[in-house]
């Protein structure tokens, strides 16, 4: 399972080519400190409804976003194909930011314990393209890869049953990660999904321990 659901505004008019309508969309911060989150999102020209309603966005607007979200690796720019795009009128929409994965952890958590008592877990999360072929030379479909960061007893979960290769179902929201980079001073940024479920869907004694 991979959906995202997000109040958007459109930053840029969309660009249309035979395949495919596209336009920049950005996503109100997680924290009013922290710059929003921009991402490309994109639907098929076969998609009539959700074509239409992308193409006819003009920016400023806000739209109700819903699709999948694509990230080859941990490093790569997020794109959103969208499988639905309806336009909202915002004073009368509060602000929407959830996404639902399922996927495999494609490490064991790193885990910090904070001076203030809290507890930070972070992993990463592969989670499948369904009906994707194989690249070339390849056995199976890449999958698209998600940064999870776990907080709170959640994260204390994930320390003592999450290991490698665990089938993870989240529930959280979606943001880009903002920050300097010491060796260069370049503005870099990485996605980041800030889980506020955890469920823990291989075997009893995991389902046991998240209980």
């Amino acid at each position: 399972m991979n959906n995202l659901t997000c109040l958007a505004t459109v930053v840029e008019a969309p660009s249309t080519t035979d395949e495919r309508i596209s336009c920049l969309i950005e996503i109100p911060p997680y924290k009013q400190s922290d710059p929003p989150s921009r991402l490309l999102a994109w639907t098929s020209t076969k998609s009539k409804s959700t074509a239409e309603a992308l193409g006819n966005a003009r920016p400023d607007t806000y739209f109700i976003f819903t699709g999948r979200l694509r990230i080859d690796s941990p490093t790569a720019p997020p794109e959103l194909e969208l499988s639905d795009a309806s336009p909202v009128v915002p004073e009368f929409v509060p602000g929407t930011n959830a996404i639902c994965l399922v996927g495999n952890a494609g490490r064991d958590p790193e885990v910090r314990y904070l001076e203030s008592g809290s507890v930070v877990a972070n992993l990463s999360l592969a989670v499948k393209r369904p009906g994707e072929k194989p690249l070339p030379g390849k056995d199976r479909p890449e999958p698209d890869w998600f940064n999870l960061e776990i907080w709170g007893k959640q994260a204390q979960v994930a320390a003592d049953y999450v290991r490698k290769g665990s089938l993870l179902g989240i529930t959280g929201s979606f943001e880009l990660d903002h920050w300097t980079d010491r060796a260069t001073g370049e503005q870099r940024s990485k996605p980041v999904v800030r889980v506020t479920r955890l469920d823990l869907l291989g075997s009893r004694r995991d389902a046991e321990g998240a209980q």
